[in-house]
This record gives C-alpha cells, structure tokens and sequence, in this order.
C-alpha cells in the first residue's frame, strides 16, 4: 500500500515538472535531486515493508508452531487418559477371568459329586431291589400253592365277571364255587390289585342294558349282600358315570 502511495506522488510530480512553461535549468536540477531523494525514500521504504512482511510471516510461523505445540500437548494428555483406561478395562477383565475360571472349577466339582451321588444313589437302588426280588422270592417259596390258585381265580372272577372284591370272596369260599379254605380266600383277596370302581361300573351298565333298570334300582342291586357286594363308594361312582 505504501508502495502505491509513493508511485503515485512521484507520478504526479512529474506531471507538474512536464507541465510548467518556461522553467529554468536551476528548477529542472533541483527537481531532479527532488526525485532522487523521493525515490531512495521511496526504496528505503519498500525495504521497511519487506521487513514487516517478514517479521509478521516469522511471528505468524511461531503462532503456528506454538498452536501446533500445544495441540500435540492436548493429544499428549488425551492419548494418556485412554491408556488408563485400557489398562483399567485390561485388569477388570482379568479379575473377571479369574472369577470364571473359579466358577468353572467349582461346577465341575459340583458336576462331579452330583455324578457320583446319582451313581450310588443308583448302586443302592439296585441292591434294594435286589434284596427285594430275594426277599419276594423267599416268601413266594413260603406260600401254598393252593393260595396261589386261590389268587388266580380270583383274578379270573374279577376279569371276566367284572364282580366285586366281596363277592369274589364269597365265590371262592362257597361250597357251590371254588371251596377254597378260608385262609386262601383271604389271601387272595388280600393280594388282587384291580379297578373296583370300573368292574362296578361295567355291572351297572349291565343292569341298564339287559334289565332296563332304573339308576336307583341298580344301586340297591350293586350294594346288595344278595347282590353285587360293592361298596357304597363304588356303586355311587358307577351309578354316576352311566350313560
């Protein structure tokens, strides 16, 4: 900007100087050292620009390197932070390692006892069973084979005539039936395993289908001591369950 300033006030006087008329040669000298002065000025000038271009490009450099230093001192201080919290993270998940490693140690342990519980757990079943089988064996060798039969028959009478557990009783004790003895009767009844409550619902709906009864009648007929034997609770589950 100086530089234009400078130019543009030699420029003009020179215009004046071209200008004048009858100027003597004193003048013309005196303006010439004028403009010599004005352009060793003009160039010491330029020269101080320079030097202020340069200085400011200097202090703009050292701005910059100063920014940049303190930027590198920020990442510095950031990157440190993360490593921290890297190694923090790091020693967590090693304690946690170590946490199911341990765990893992322990259900194994538990694995393994429970494995062997079961184990004799299922030893001692087998020997139980075992004692059981000889023990059933012992007592089957003790009863009579005449009970024995007496147990058959009464299976027989329960299957095939769907009757109660008295009446089968009665049925092998009488002199008209099995007259089996008393003792083998009772054994026998003592040690059938059968559904009651469906033999007597099957005689019900016997009494329904051949004699059209009525559903009163049929109860009286199944608890009968002259009839079925049932007990109340049976002939009441047969009675309801008629369709």
């Amino acid at each position: 900007m100086r530089k234009i300033l400078v130019i543009s006030s030699l420029s003009s006087i020179l215009l004046l100087s071209a200008c004048g008329t009858g100027d003597e040669s004193e003048e013309t000298t005196a303006t010439d050292i004028d403009v010599s002065a004005l352009e060793e000025e003009n160039e010491q000038l330029n020269q101080q620009v320079e030097n202020l271009e340069q200085q400011i490009s200097e202090l703009e450099q050292q701005n910059s390197e100063k920014q940049n230093d303190s930027d590198l001192a920020e990442l510095e201080e950031k990157n440190k932070q993360l490593t921290d919290q890297v190694e923090d993270l790091e020693n967590q998940i090693s304690n946690k390692n170590e946490e199911i490693a341990s765990l893992e140690t322990g259900l194994e342990e538990a694995e393994s006892k429970v494995e062997e519980s079961e184990l004799a757990e299922i030893d001692e079943k087998d020997e139980t069973a075992e004692e059981e089988t000889a023990s059933s064996g012992s007592d089957s060798d003790d009863v009579p084979r005449e009970w024995e039969s007496a147990l058959n028959s009464a299976y027989n009478y329960a299957e095939i005539m769907s009757m109660s557990k008295a009446g089968i009783y009665d049925q092998l004790v009488s002199e008209y039936g099995e007259a089996f003895p008393e003792e083998a009767a009772q054994y026998a009844i003592d040690n059938i395993e059968f559904d009651w409550n469906e033999n007597a619902l099957k005689s019900a709906e016997n009494y329904q289908d051949l004699m059209d009864m009525s559903h009163s009648a049929i109860y009286d007929q199944l608890v009968s001591e002259y009839g079925e034997k049932f007990t109340p609770e049976q002939a009441q589950y047969a009675v309801d369950n008629l369709e």
